[in-house]
Order: structure tokens, then C-alpha cells, then sequence
């Protein structure tokens, strides 16, 4: 009687050891009222020709040898670089008509400028919601995972509780070590369970997939305007000026996000339109989010700069 009673509990044990094995379910971000798209604008930015930053660098600084070069560059930017130069060419003129007309070119400059500035805080929101949805999506599946090994170790305890009962009651050797090697192995099997910690997984399309212009660098970004786009891809804004921002923000993924070995598969998930992501994707996900968001929000230095830069020449 015993000895069944043994394998009964035995054979509760092994069902729960089936059930941790079964093969992993992948939630659908659907499932959880989480699309990949509720991040991005309501409306995609729009611009007008005036306001493009011209591509080529080298002529314009050339063409402007009296402008600081960073100035220069930020100005281009932003669209104001005539406008600038207006102001430079009535500097110190106090006459009445010079004066309204200089309050006027101020008044244009101030507007572009604080269009870029909202530009910025646009997009930094955005990149900020990105990595919020990734961070919960990550604690979401840490919460199952966290829940599977508490059962499953709890399991194990209770088995090698029971198994060193059991071979003390049972006074026969053949039962007796039947038992031991039973509930050895069965405990060990739960053991081994707990190490597989990311088996809950989660699909995530990106149907607007803010870290791909980053990684593949096209000319022209479809997500990020003219103005922040040439910022990050221009190198002269970088602190040593030999590779852009976005280059830099790349490396720094590469070697420290991506550990230097970036797959095909890595590159495809989080370059790509999106696919299954186990908890440590999120996560790696939400931290290059934060860094391009980082990157995107110090481009205010360089406004400041160049609204110091227009005071003195008042």
C-alpha cells in the first residue's frame, strides 16, 4: 500500500514534470491590446523645400568663410542660414526700416528653430513610448518565467522530500532503489527545467520600426525628418568629427547590445518588420531605443549653440 501510494505521488510529479515541457507559447502582442504602431505619430511630418538641409557640406562651408563652421552647419540644418545671413549684412544699422526689418528676420528664425525644437521633443517621445513597450513587454514575460520557476523548483524540493521519505520506508532493496533512482532523476529533470528561463514568448511586428534607418542608414529616412536626419548623419556634429552620430549610436549596438556578434536572425528581429522576442530581446531592445533617444535629445546642445551664436550678432 505504501508503495503505491508512492507511485502515485510519483506519477502527480510526472505530470507536472509534462506540463513544464510542453512546448512554449508565444503570445501575440494583439493578445494584450499592445499593436506595434500605437508609439508613432497620428500624422508623418511634413516640409517644405526652404527648410531641407543642403547635402553638400564641403561648399557650403566654403561659401560661408565668415560663419563659425558649426553654425554654419546647424543653420543648414534648420533652415535658417539666409535668414542668418540677412541679419549679418544689417548688423549695426539702427535706422527705423532696418530695425522692423531685422525684428522680422529674427522673428523667422525664432520660428524655425523652435519648429526643430519640437521636432526633436516629437521624436524623443516617440523613441521614449518605443522603449516603454518594449520594457513592458519584457516584465510581462520576466512575470511568467519568474512564476514557472518558483512551480518548478518548488516541484523539485517536494520530490527529493519525498524520495528521501520513500527510501526510508521502504525496506525492500529492489523498490527502495527503484524509488531513489526514480525520484533522482525526476528531480533532477525539474532542476534542469529552471535553467530554460525564457520560455514564454512574445510577437511583435514593427510596422514603423524606429531603430531601422539607424542600422542601414539610407539617404533619405521616412520616419525621421530632413532636419534630424542630417544632424545625425552628418559626422561634423559628432565630437571628433570623424563619423556621424548615427554611426556612432550603430558601433555602440554592435559591440555592447549585440555582444560584437550579431546574427542574421538578431538583425532581422530587431532591424526588420519584427518577429518573436523572448524577455532578453526586449530588453536589449528597449536599451538601444534609450540610447538613439539619448543621441536625438543632446541635439539641443547644438540649437542653444547657434541661438547664442545669433544673439551676438544682434
Amino acid at each position: 500500500m505504501k508503495i503505491r501510494r508512492i507511485l502515485l505521488l510519483f506519477a502527480s510529479l510526472i505530470l507536472v514534470l509534462l506540463y513544464a515541457c510542453k512546448t512554449p507559447r508565444v503570445i501575440n502582442s494583439n493578445d494584450l491590446t499592445i499593436t506595434g504602431s500605437y508609439c508613432a505619430p497620428a500624422d508623418a511630418f511634413s516640409s517644405s523645400q526652404d527648410t531641407v538641409p543642403l547635402k553638400n557640406t564641403d561648399s557650403l562651408l566654403k561659401a560661408n568663410p565668415d560663419l563659425p563652421e558649426h553654425e554654419v552647419l546647424m543653420a543648414n540644418a534648420t533652415g535658417t542660414l539666409f535668414l542668418i545671413r540677412q541679419m549679418k549684412a544689417v548688423a549695426g544699422d539702427t535706422t527705423l526700416a532696418v530695425m522692423m526689418k531685422r525684428a522680422e528676420i529674427r522673428s523667422r528664425i525664432q520660428h524655425r528653430l523652435l519648429l526643430a525644437t519640437l521636432e526633436i521633443a516629437g521624436i524623443a517621445a516617440e523613441l521614449d513610448c518605443e522603449g516603454e513597450k518594449a520594457d513592458q513587454l519584457a516584465r510581462y514575460l520576466d512575470n511568467f518565467n519568474s512564476k514557472r520557476n518558483t512551480r518548478l523548483t518548488v516541484a523539485s524540493i517536494i520530490t527529493g522530500a519525498i524520495t528521501t521519505i520513500a527510501t526510508v520506508a521502504i525496506k525492500e532493496d529492489g523498490p527502495q532503489n527503484a524509488v531513489a533512482i526514480g525520484g533522482g532523476l525526476l528531480s533532477a529533470g525539474l532542476g534542469a527545467l529552471t535553467i530554460n528561463a525564457a520560455r514564454k514568448k512574445v510577437r511583435l511586428a514593427h510596422l514603423r520600426n524606429v531603430l531601422s534607418d539607424i542600422w542601414y542608414m539610407p539617404d533619405t529616412s521616412a520616419i525621421y525628418p530632413p532636419f534630424t536626419w542630417y544632424v545625425l548623419n552628418e559626422r561634423h556634429f559628432s565630437n571628433n568629427g570623424q563619423i556621424s552620430l548615427a554611426a556612432h549610436v550603430k558601433k555602440r549596438w554592435e559591440r555592447f547590445d549585440l555582444e560584437g556578434n550579431a546574427s542574421k536572425s538578431k538583425i532581422s528581429l530587431f532591424f526588420g518588420d519584427g518577429g518573436v522576442y523572448k524577455a532578453d530581446d526586449l530588453h536589449t531592445r528597449a536599451a538601444m531605443v534609450n540610447e538613439l533617444q539619448s543621441t536625438i535629445r543632446s541635439v539641443n546642445q547644438d540649437l542653444q549653440r547657434l541661438l547664442h551664436y545669433l544673439v551676438s550678432i544682434e
